[in-house]
């Protein structure tokens, strides 16, 4: 008696479907080559040179909440 079925289409479909779903969870958990996006959340220097983003002032009945510093 074998372990695994490898007779059974359903064995292969099903096996086919797990590799996919893994390669889907673990894609992002690996290193990507060459360059990154440039991203403000990116640990890498690659966000250098882009502009921050504009803040805007917090206001509650036309009151200004907060300022900026």
């Amino acid at each position: 008696m074998s372990a695994f079925p490898i007779n059974d289409w359903q064995f292969w479909i099903a096996t086919v479907i797990v590799i996919v779903a893994l390669s889907f969870v673990i894609r992002p958990l690996l290193p990507r080559r060459g360059k990154s996006p440039a991203c403000p959340n990116c640990p890498s220097n690659s966000a250098q040179g882009h502009p921050e983003p504009k803040r805007t002032e917090l206001t509650m009945e036309g009151t200004k909440i907060r300022t900026r510093s």
